[in-house]
């Protein structure tokens, strides 16, 4: 139970030191501020940032300190900066595509900023949102303040972070090890908001998560090449057996051109749930394996069954990927099908998207063919 405040005792890396009493509104700042950085100098975009809400929320909302016309909030698929109203309908200046639950848990370079002068979103890897504080045992941060899923999405390597429990407001440290006075005379721990509890920090991402949350294997995976010198990857998702681990936000893509001897990471991550790829530039005459992998917030599940061997033919050298294929710019799968049943050519119709949909309409696909009858825009993708 949390300590009422002014009670605190002191007992090693369980030490309980003037902790508010959880659930109370107030419960959601205190020592830690929110601050942005690697905007171009001058940007608006840099400085501290103030939570708006007052009350726990899956996705807190904040205003820029001295210019309270910038807004940051969550828009169920990303996190968004404008000026002038706190919802969408404000002007754009940054946006992360992003399941975080906080701002600060966002991936490394996962915002897009503005470019003014010619009025598109630029991805930006140098600007980024983090949780700043004294970060000690006598003044450590609120999960509130990191964001929930700060464990899970962020990568300390040596940093040590002092937190609140909020499942029990004991304070620890993260440190896997001990190795200092008062609480770091013992391991630390770190907090799991999928199961609302701290684990040990030694065993954190090797079991915890290895064990209870991280994706399974992907399945039935089917490679189509194209007459451009690529490939189409299809797959199946790996299935939640129970129904509440954290959804899946992108794919890891694996290449071997050794017939599965050796592997690299062609593609580290798709960036989307959706179970396809497109493979550009291949190279000719090369013998190509590939595996699959999800991540999630947990880290990279179990990689998938290698696929078949394919090799490009010479007669097809590589060319300039393009941005999207036409099938994924909204083709009607279901038509397309159709057309492959009767043996004749839909409209449009190219000889790969008649491939694609034939593995569709032959079982291989990831799902059934209702939920594919309008495709997002596929991403492409060099693996070399």
């Amino acid at each position: 139970p949390a300590v009422p405040a002014g009670k605190g005792v002191s007992q090693a890396n369980t030490r309980r030191i003037v902790v508010m009493e959880l659930g109370a509104a107030a419960s959601t700042s205190r020592y830690g501020r929110l601050l942005s950085r690697g905007a171009p100098a001058g940007s608006l975009l840099n400085g501290e940032w103030l939570r708006v809400d007052a009350d726990l929320v899956a996705h807190p909302r904040y205003v820029r300190r001295d210019v309270p016309e910038l807004h940051l909030f969550y828009t169920g698929s990303a996190w968004r900066i404008v000026r002038g109203s706190d919802d969408p309908s404000g002007e754009l200046l940054a946006e992360a595509v992003s399941a975080a639950l906080h701002p600060a848990t966002v991936g490394v370079s996962g915002w897009s900023l503005l470019e003014a002068e010619k009025g598109a979103v630029r991805h930006c890897p140098e600007y980024e949102m983090v949780c700043d504080g004294p970060n000690t045992e006598l003044q450590p941060f609120l999960m509130e303040e990191l964001g929930r899923d700060f464990f899970l999405r962020v990568q300390l390597t040596r940093k040590v972070v002092w937190f609140v429990c909020p499942a029990t407001g004991n304070v620890y440290h993260s440190a896997a090890k001990p190795g200092g006075p008062g609480g770091r005379s013992r391991p630390g721990k770190r907090y799991c908001h999928l199961c609302a509890k701290c684990f040990s920090a030694n065993n954190f991402q090797s079991q915890h998560l290895a064990n209870l949350h991280r994706p399974g294997r992907p399945t039935a995976l089917v490679t189509v090449p194209d007459e451009a010198g690529g490939v189409h990857l299809l797959w199946r998702p790996p299935v939640d057996p129970t129904g509440q681990g954290p959804g899946i936000t992108g794919y890891r893509v694996r290449v071997s051109v050794n017939d599965g001897i050796s592997w690299q990471v062609g593609i580290n991550d798709t960036g989307t749930s959706e179970a396809r790829a497109i493979i550009t530039n291949l190279v000719a005459a090369v013998p190509y394996r590939f595996q699959v992998a999800a991540v999630n917030c947990a880290g990279v599940g179990a990689d998938s069954e290698p696929s078949p061997q394919l090799c490009v033919a010479p007669e097809h050298p590589p060319t300039p990927p393009p941005v999207a294929s036409r099938m994924s710019d909204g083709l009607d799968l279901l038509s397309l099908a159709a057309a492959n049943r009767r043996n004749d050519a839909a409209p449009g119709c190219t000889a790969t998207e008649t491939k694609v949909v034939r593995a569709l309409s032959e079982g291989h696909c990831p799902a059934s063919l209702e939920p594919l009858r309008h495709l997002s825009p596929a991403r492409s993708f060099d693996v070399f």
